[in-house]
């Protein structure tokens, strides 16, 4: 009966069963069968049907409540009496630009506090990575923050903020970032990812045209481009040092507000609360790092 009680509290979450059914990857007929199976399993009806709509009627709602509790107790005994007893596998989701850098210090921070878990590296671009969140397939994930509001379903922490800066190739002499970016072939952030919206809507508010080359979403491979003179990029500071030893120039374009914000983040589900320990202590261990 989990499956059904898992159901019955999803409709509370969503308010139908079509939108339920949306949202745990099931068609509406077969929410409407397990609510059915778990009618007759417990003898009792748990909605007042009328026509096409439904809601909870008193013993609907005696019953929801007894199986979030049901849940949260099943939480508990997922829990070791200590922490660092935990043996589970943990799957974090994690773009390519933060693994050489910022993931080894959250791998650590993490293996202080949970020495016997399993790790899961799922590497992917932030939008594929949050959708895989969004439908269970991993536990937390390391992304760039998307430009669109994050819905309630999410908690989410940030790490850190990469200020965009120019770079070109070395013979290039302009100082001034608008002529150099109108000037010079342009390598683009892939504008279908979230760091390249971050750009694209920098050029869009500030009217500059660029003749672009080329898209790409690997900010390594556009710094490789750059080193060979191909054209000139905005990318996030991934590292002032790393860059400093590359053949290119770096302009900072001394705007506060235009930046790429790294975050961690996790679902909201009655069963996360080991993850939302494992994400509070990564946040809280990175954050004295930075101090």
């Amino acid at each position: 009966m989990f499956h059904e009680l898992k159901t019955l509290i999803a409709i509370k979450k969503y308010g139908s069963f079509s939108a339920t059914g949306n949202n745990v990857g099931l068609t509406q007929a077969a929410v409407s069968a397990q609510i059915k199976s778990l009618e007759s399993y417990l003898g009792i009806k748990l909605f007042e049907r009328n026509g096409k709509t439904v809601q909870f009627n008193s013993e609907g709602l005696r019953v929801l409540a007894l199986a979030e509790q049901l849940f949260e107790l099943v939480d508990k005994m997922k829990q070791p009496e200590c922490m660092a007893d935990f043996t589970g596998e943990i799957r974090i989701g994690a773009i390519a630009s933060i693994q050489s850098n910022i993931l080894p210090e959250i791998l650590e921070e993490l293996f202080k506090y949970f020495p016997k878990a399993k790790i899961k590296l799922i590497p992917g671009v932030s939008f594929n990575l949050f959708h895989q969140l969004g439908k269970n397939e991993i536990d937390l994930a390391i992304i760039i923050k998307p430009n669109f509001e994050i819905s309630d379903d999410y908690c989410y922490y940030t790490l850190k903020k990469e200020p965009i800066l120019l770079i070109t190739p070395i013979d290039i002499h302009e100082k001034h970032p608008v002529e150099i970016l109108k000037n010079n072939p342009f390598i683009r952030y892939d504008y279908s990812s979230f760091g390249g919206k971050v750009v694209a809507n920098y050029l869009n508010r500030n009217q500059i045209k660029t003749n672009d080359i080329i898209e790409v979403d690997e900010i390594e491979a556009i710094i490789r481009m750059v080193e060979k003179k191909l054209g000139v990029a905005l990318i996030p500071d991934i590292g002032m040092s790393k860059l400093k030893e590359k053949n290119i120039n770096i302009i900072d374009l001394k705007q506060p507000d235009l930046y790429r914000e790294i975050i961690i983040i996790h679902k909201k589900n009655t069963e996360d609360s080991i993850i939302s320990t494992i994400v509070s202590k990564i946040v809280e261990g990175v954050a004295i790092r930075e101090k």
